[in-house]
């Protein structure tokens, strides 16, 4: 048993080495780290949600909808994983192009990434409250409560952050130009 799991901690510190590699240790790196963890969380809320709508055999919308909110909440794991590759994307260029070890930006490499760094942050807190709604359907939804409405606040903080980070994407372009 030793042995497995000392092959798993080489695994996990080579996987790191290469993310240092790419995505540096610093801003930019805390930047796609928390994303990340936003993600992870969002996904682990909405599996929780759809394991307790399938061990009670029904939905737990008020009303009667096009789609089951807990669909809704768990489609959004699938736009979040899209969001995962576009952040690693940001942050391995701007890692790249301009690398920061610690978790300010110097001048002139400011100057060009512009709010890139602020429109990360805001990207990961949107996926913050997307899964603080989600979390919040999970309990109306233990106590018989409509969830409609926290469905639709997951879709506008996922969308919100898709927003951000195309803002992101666009700044970045501008400087990758000729």
């Amino acid at each position: 048993m030793k042995r497995f799991l000392s092959g798993l901690r080489k695994k996990a510190t080579k996987t790191a080495i290469k993310d240092d590699d790419r995505f540096g240790t610093g801003l930019w790196r805390h930047n796609r780290d928390r994303f990340i963890r936003a993600v992870d969380r969002y996904y682990t809320t909405a599996v929780a949600l759809h394991e307790a709508r399938d061990s009670d055999g029904s939905a737990t919308s008020g009303a009667a909808s096009a789609k089951d909110p807990v669909d809704v909440i768990v489609d959004g794991t699938h736009r979040l994983n899209a969001l995962v590759e576009v952040v690693d994307d940001l942050t391995a260029t701007l890692h790249t192009r301009f690398p920061v070890t610690g978790q300010v930006v110097p001048g002139p490499a400011r100057q060009a990434v512009g709010d890139a760094p602020e429109l990360l942050t805001k990207a990961s807190s949107k996926v913050g409250e997307a899964v603080l709604a989600a979390s919040m359907a999970r309990s109306d939804g233990q106590s018989g409560r409509s969830i409609d409405s926290n469905a639709e606040a997951t879709v506008r903080f996922i969308t919100d952050a898709e927003e951000l980070l195309g803002r992101a994407r666009e700044i970045l372009a501008r400087v990758e130009e000729p």
